[in-house]
């Protein structure tokens, strides 16, 4: 298992399991993908257009690899290039959980017992104002 794997593995609600789609490891949240890596080194994460859009225009992530031009795709992509990028795949998982579990908690798909504190997790995430505006309009919506 490599480190991303190990680490985001441990993380609580979220499994890792190979990838439908060729080679890879997939990353879920109670059954719900958030993402997948290939090869330990390319990332690929859906999120709301409006959201994903923000994402590529802070260079925080970049179109989606297979579909860059195809503007209706949901998917984006993260390349690690060093050891040093690991840390914003890592920053990147975190934001796609809480994105889940806000559209979780809007659909109440998770128990009262699991709610999480929305605000102290978008105030611990260390997002851009305009980031977390675009989460907050996602979670008000």
């Amino acid at each position: 298992m490599n480190p991303i794997e190990s680490t985001v593995s441990a993380w609580s609600g979220v499994e890792v399991d190979s990838h439908d789609r060729g080679v890879g490891r997939e990353f879920t949240l109670d059954g719900r993908q958030i993402s997948h890596v290939h090869h330990g080194k390319l990332l690929d994460i859906p999120f709301d257009k409006c959201v994903r859009d923000v994402f590529i225009e802070e260079k925080r992530a970049e179109k989606h690899h297979v579909t860059p031009d195809f503007s209706d795709s949901w998917w984006m992509s993260y390349r690690t290039q060093s050891d040093e990028d690991v840390g914003g795949v890592f920053w990147l998982l975190r934001v796609a959980c809480l994105y889940h579990v806000i559209t979780m908690q809007k659909r109440e798909e998770h128990s009262p017992g699991d709610r999480v504190d929305i605000d102290a997790a978008l105030a611990e995430s260390d997002m851009s104002d305009t980031l977390e505006d675009v989460f907050n309009e996602v979670s008000a919506a």
